[in-house]
C-alpha cells in the first residue's frame, strides 16, 4: 500500500511540476493552495522525498499572506516576487513593495510606468488613483515621487536611497539613457 501512495505522490507532484513551469514560461506564478492538498510545510519536504528528482527547480515564494510557486528554470526570482505581488488586489501595497524591493536590490527608482506592464498590468485610471493614495497613507510614508525633467514620474524608498540620487537615476533614465545611445 505505501508504495501506491508514493507512486501516486509522485505522479502527482510531477504534474505539479509542469504546472508550475507552464506559468512560469507565461511569466506567471501558481498559488500553492490551488494545486496542493497538504500542508505548505509539507510541500518543500515532499519535492525532495525518495523517488523525485528533476523537481528542484520549483521555488516557494511568499507575498501579502499567500505562498506561490514558480520554476527557477523559466524566471527569475526577482520577477516571481513581482509576479506573486501582482496577484494581490491592492495596488498601494503592489507598488509600495516593488518600490521598496527596487530601491533596496538595484537601487534605482521605479517609473511609475511600470506598472502598466507585465507582470502587474494596473489600467492607467486605477495606477494614478493608487500612486495619489500612497502619498496620504502612513504606511507608505518612505515612498516618495520624483519627475524626470521630460515628465516621467519614478518613486522611491527614501529608507534605500537618497532623493538627490533618487532624481538623479531618474533622469538617467527617462532622459539621458536614451541621449547616449
Amino acid at each position: 500500500m505505501p508504495e501506491s501512495r508514493d507512486s501516486n505522490l509522485v505522479e502527482r507532484l510531477e504534474a505539479l511540476a509542469t504546472e508550475v513551469r507552464a506559468a512560469s514560461r507565461s511569466a506567471s506564478v501558481v498559488r500553492l493552495d490551488q494545486v496542493w492538498t497538504g500542508s505548505e510545510d509539507e510541500f518543500p519536504k515532499s519535492l525532495r522525498s525518495d523517488g523525485l528528482s528533476g523537481l528542484d527547480d520549483i521555488a516557494l515564494i511568499r507575498d501579502h499572506g499567500q505562498t506561490y510557486l514558480y520554476s527557477e528554470r523559466h524566471m527569475t526570482h526577482q520577477y516571481a516576487e513581482a509576479a506573486a505581488r501582482a496577484e494581490c488586489e491592492d495596488i498601494r501595497h503592489i507598488i509600495a513593495e516593488t518600490v521598496r524591493a527596487d530601491s533596496a536590490t538595484y537601487p534605482r527608482p521605479t517609473s511609475v510606468e511600470s506598472f502598466t506592464e507585465p507582470p502587474f498590468r494596473v489600467s492607467r485610471a486605477s495606477l494614478n488613483a493608487a500612486v495619489d493614495g500612497i502619498s496620504d497613507d502612513p504606511r507608505y510614508a518612505d515612498i516618495q515621487a520624483v519627475l524626470a525633467s521630460d515628465g516621467s514620474r519614478f518613486l522611491f524608498s527614501s529608507h534605500h536611497m537618497d532623493p538627490l540620487y533618487a532624481a538623479s537615476l531618474a533622469e538617467w533614465i527617462a532622459v539621458g539613457s536614451l541621449t547616449n545611445l
